[in-house]
């Protein structure tokens, strides 16, 4: 019973599965259009293509540090008080200094004046002279000196300064002269990464088309099975009724016929589970070419009565696969970029110099008395830094960054040494595979002439249908796997064209 529900649950999700994707029409789809559609929609390749905008960028940020930088600054500060800078007692006796010199002028002149008035004589001379009397009218008062409030209130102002509302701003120019090489470093370094980057992309696109070459001689292999799969369920439903046919001549037993019916129900079986597989792998092709899941996609060499494989002749020499082979070039470009960073380590204790220049602008200003105006002035020079002494700071980091760069050149020579390797890896496996081509061949050869004489022998009633399911069961296995040889030699060659960098 638990075998029975097993199948039902199996054929029930079959029919679902070739039920959705039979719901649009079918799409043919080559190897190479897989190929497009899989780089084209993979989200793995498009950050890669970001890491490659963003190592360009970073280049683009790295040759800035040639040119000056340019740079504004501007601050409103709002002081509680003015700035003063004499005490209130001497700013009092500047804004009253006129009242109190002619407090003391007065002083000196009235007691004159009184000794005048009392002499009749000198008094009948001051009434008689209007001149006289108006140089004595101004000796009294003198005006002038009581002037010398203002002037004094106005210099005890200027010893006060009004610094509540403060205003500046700045524009500076800074170009670097000298830096210790850092600044071409750091550009080499940037160009290094953007190679890098790009050799990153390149790995990326190549394991893309594997695994898509992957999936689809998947689909085509399962595809294949399930024809021959049909075709021997097909034989048995016949040969399950010539031996109803026999059984009621009395020429089989019942025996035979349950033989029959049970084989026949474990290739349904066969026939589901390979259906399924070929499903879900072509719902997985769908996923990896960006295509809705429920696409029914046909492939090109599915279609095919054989598996057709391509001409391969890769000519490639060691310095080729050197050169070619994105994994080393990029463990070569890293070698180059610590190196450029041991030159970086260095920079940081070696003089730097650099020129700049500053236009300021201020309210208050300054340069014309105190005034709250906006004024400016501009300046320049040259500054330098000299490192003197860090302790072997500067001497480790070089030390630092020079292992570094040791330990990625060691990577680089280990890593082409299993290139190597991996490339005669899969040199031998090309040979197996082909060797298994021709074995298979041989066998389905075999095994097509043996099913041909089992037919007959059966047809002519001089076999047992046992005999004849075992041959179609030969035949079956011998061209499944004449299939698989086939996709073996044609991954095989894909693994090599990889490995020796020419998967393009």
């Amino acid at each position: 019973m638990k075998s029975v529900k097993i199948k039902r649950n199996l054929a029930i999700l079959a029919v679902i599965l070739m039920a959705t994707l039979s719901t649009v029409a079918q799409q043919v789809l080559t190897l190479q259009e897989c190929r497009d559609m899989a780089l084209e929609n993979n989200n793995n390749l498009k950050i890669a293509q970001e890491k490659v905008n963003i190592a360009n960028y970073d280049k683009k940020i790295a040759f800035s540090n040639y040119l000056p930088k340019i740079s504004a600054q501007g601050t409103y500060m709002h002081n509680e008080k003015e700035i003063q800078l004499l005490s209130d007692d001497k700013l009092n006796t500047l804004s009253t200094m006129g009242s109190t010199l002619q407090g003391g002028v007065n002083g000196i002149i009235d007691p004159i004046l009184l000794n005048l008035m009392q002499n009749p004589e000198m008094m009948q001379i001051i009434m008689n002279s209007p001149e006289l009397q108006q140089l004595i009218y101004k000796i009294h008062h003198l005006g002038a000196l009581q002037a010398l409030d203002l002037i004094g209130e106005d210099i005890a102002n200027q010893f006060t300064l009004d610094t509540r509302n403060v205003y500046a701003g700045m524009v500076t120019v800074m170009e670097p002269v000298y830096a210790g090489g850092k600044i071409r470093a750091y550009n080499k370094m940037a160009r290094y990464a953007q190679d890098l980057a790009q050799m990153q992309l390149t790995t990326e696109q190549q394991e893309i088309i594997v695994t898509t070459d992957k999936a689809y001689w998947q689909i085509v292999s399962l595809a294949n099975k399930e024809k021959l799969t049909q075709n021997y369920v097909e034989l048995l439903r016949t040969m399950t009724d010539n031996v109803d046919k026999l059984v009621a001549e009395g020429m089989a037993t019942n025996a035979d016929k349950l033989s029959m019916k049970v084989k026949l129900n474990d290739a349904e079986l066969t026939l589901i589970k390979v259906q399924n597989g070929l499903a879900l792998s072509k719902m997985l092709l769908c996923q990896s070419c960006g295509l809705p899941l429920d696409t029914n996609i046909i492939l090109a060499d599915e279609e095919l009565e054989d598996v057709v494989i391509p001409v391969y002749n890769p000519e490639y020499t060691e310095e080729d696969i050197m050169n070619n082979r994105p994994e080393l070039q990029s463990l070569d470009i890293a070698t180059k970029i610590y190196d450029k960073k041991v030159n970086i380590a260095r920079s940081e204790f070696l003089p730097t110099v650099a020129v700049f220049g500053n236009y300021i602008v201020t309210n208050p200003s300054a340069f014309n008395g105190f005034e709250n105006e906006f004024h400016g002035f501009y300046n320049f020079g040259v500054v330098a830094k000299v490192p003197l002494f860090h302790f072997g700071e500067g001497y480790n980091k070089v030390r630092k960054a020079k292992s570094e760069a040791l330990i990625t050149q060691l990577k680089l020579e280990d890593t082409k040494q299993l290139v190597m390797l991996q490339v005669s890896q899969y040199e031998k496996q090309i040979k197996e595979a082909e060797s298994r081509l021709q074995m298979t061949t041989e066998k389905m050869s075999d095994a097509e002439e043996n099913l041909r004489m089992a037919t007959v022998g059966f047809n002519e009633g001089m076999i047992p249908s046992s005999t004849l399911e075992a041959a179609q069961t030969s035949w079956m296995q011998a061209h499944s796997e004449y299939i698989d040889a086939k996709i073996d030699v044609i991954m095989a060659n894909t693994y090599l064209k990889k490995s020796i960098g020419k998967l393009e």
